[in-house]
């Protein structure tokens, strides 16, 4: 395979790793020094994100991710890729069946060292997300006050997260403010240049 095809493939199996809850599968994706910065986790991959189970998902139920067609950004060992994402995840909320879909843009930095690629690091931006019922006509006794305060960019992932008893950070990066989303290109792009 050329190098776009490892990268592209690489990245495309990361995200079902992570869905289907395939642990060392998951690490193995990463280098050892790699970090990590989405919705609630952030610092070394191993530590924050690798079989870290998030207070607001039950795996027992399903969880289901669709990836676009990778973007491939690379020069020489190092690359980037942003990976457009929806994931629906299904949840109870208050007793009733719920399902989370979020849309996200993720951006890798991969790098490749003795002939291998992996992953360096992950960031998350957060687009947008729906909540809907899981079954058709039921109420989920939602308030629309709880939604004060909460951004647009992932409301609904941080409702349901504080629902379940989890905290939230109000300032993670949304393409809601821009002035978040612009570092994350800039550090792929320093990255891809070798700085």
């Amino acid at each position: 395979m050329s190098d776009i095809e490892t990268i592209s493939q690489l990245v495309l199996w990361e995200r079902q790793a992570r869905g289907r809850h395939l642990a060392s599968e998951l690490a193995d994706c990463y280098w050892d020094d790699a970090t990590v910065t989405t919705s609630w986790s952030s610092g070394l991959a191993k530590e924050a994100f690798v079989g870290q189970h998030p207070v607001d998902f039950d795996y027992s139920m399903p969880l289901v991710g669709r990836m676009a067609a990778p973007i491939v950004h690379q020069r020489g060992t190092r690359a980037y890729v942003e990976l457009p994402s929806t994931t629906r995840h299904w949840l109870m909320l208050d007793g009733n069946e719920a399902v989370v879909e979020s849309y996200m843009r993720l951006i890798y930095r991969l790098e490749r060292r003795d002939g291998t690629w992996k992953i360096s690091n992950l960031t998350s931006i957060n687009e947008a997300d729906t909540l809907s019922p899981a079954i058709p006509g039921t109420d989920l006794h939602v308030d629309p006050a709880d939604f004060k305060g909460l951004r647009i960019s992932y409301r609904f992932l941080a409702y349901t997260r504080i629902k379940a008893g989890g905290t939230i950070n109000n300032d993670e990066i949304g393409t809601d403010r821009p002035e978040t989303v612009q570092p994350v290109y800039d550090k792929a792009e320093a990255w891809l240049a070798g700085k």
